[in-house]
Parts: C-alpha cells; structure tokens; sequence
C-alpha cells in the first residue's frame, strides 16, 4: 500500500479501499475522454460486477470515509461506484465530491453535472451549488456566481435546503463584491 500511507483502521474498509485501487488501476481511464461515461460501466475481465447488496455496503464505507473526511481514501470506492453505476446520481454525486475535496475542481464539475442530470430535482439545488464551488476554484467568477443564482432557485421550493440557499446567497454576493473591486 505504498500511496496510501495510513490504511484505514478498520481492516474491512482498509481492505475494500485497496481492492477498488486495484480495481481502477487495472482499468485506466484516458483522460478528459468522452468515452468516460461509456468506459464507467464497463468491468475488466475477472471482475464480477458488485452486485446491489455490494454497491449499497461499498456506498456505506464512502459516505463513512467522507464524514471522516478521509477522501483520498474514499475517492478510489468512490469512483469504482459510479463506473458500475454511471446513472445512480448518489453514487457519481459521491464521487463528485470526493474529486472536489482532493482539489481536482474540473473533473468534480463534470461528475457534479452527470449527478444533477439523473438525480433530477432532487439533485438540482446541491449540485448548482457545488457546480459553483467548482467554477470559482478554477478562476470562473462570473459563471460561478450565475451557478450560485441557480442554487439559490433551486433551493427556493424545498425548505430542507434553506442552509444551502443561505450559503450560496452569501458566495454570489462575495464573488460579486470580489470582482466590482478588481474592475
């Protein structure tokens, strides 16, 4: 386990980390490719798919690892999830984020998009708003603070997101402060 420095404590997840490493190594990824959607759902030779039962236990230790923020760790699961279900919003959302955390804003933006495009309404208000995170952090004021707007729409019609529309009122605004000062 040479780029994983620290394992994870627990064995299980220890284990499950390394084996979605080997997994991803054995099928690279040519990169910024079109071909990503169709090479996600797609399992090298020897490789079972998981089944449900194993996506959902595997989606488990993502979400665990990430509210341990541990996302190195929980970035390699992470991606195995949302190549075997590249329509599962959940499982690309996790992704996503995992990509964000460990600063890699243009590939999270694209997995971020792929998330809202099956997970619909339910998805639209968070994944503008991480859309946004990702655009500022690549230099985008203004399509970030636009992104913003649209969270902050988005999170009008649903009370359980009254925190995000908050946050991303207060983002719109400083990226618009920020760039009115440099003008």
């Amino acid at each position: 386990m040479h780029h994983h420095p620290h394992p994870h404590p627990d064995p299980e997840v220890a284990l499950l980390v390394a084996q979605c490493t080997a997994t991803l190594a054995a099928q690279p990824l040519p990169s910024g490719d079109r071909s990503q959607l169709t090479a996600l759902s797609q399992v090298p030779d020897g490789l079972s798919p998981p089944t449900p039962g194993d996506a959902r236990r595997l989606a488990a230790v993502v979400t665990r690892l990430c509210d341990e923020q541990a996302f190195g760790q929980a970035l390699a699961p992470a991606m195995v999830l949302a190549r075997q279900h590249p329509s599962n919003a959940e499982f690309v959302f996790l992704a996503a984020t995992c990509l964000q955390r460990m600063g890699q804003p243009k590939a999270a933006l694209m997995m971020f998009a792929i998330a809202g495009l099956h997970g619909g309404e339910a998805y639209a208000a968070v994944v503008a708003f991480r859309s946004g995170e990702c655009l500022a952090a690549m230099g985008h004021t203004a399509g970030a603070a636009k992104v913003f707007d649209a969270a902050i729409e988005a999170a009008r019609h649903d009370p359980r997101w009254a925190a995000l529309q908050q946050l991303a009122q207060e983002k719109a605004e400083s990226l618009r402060a920020d760039r009115d000062r440099t003008r």
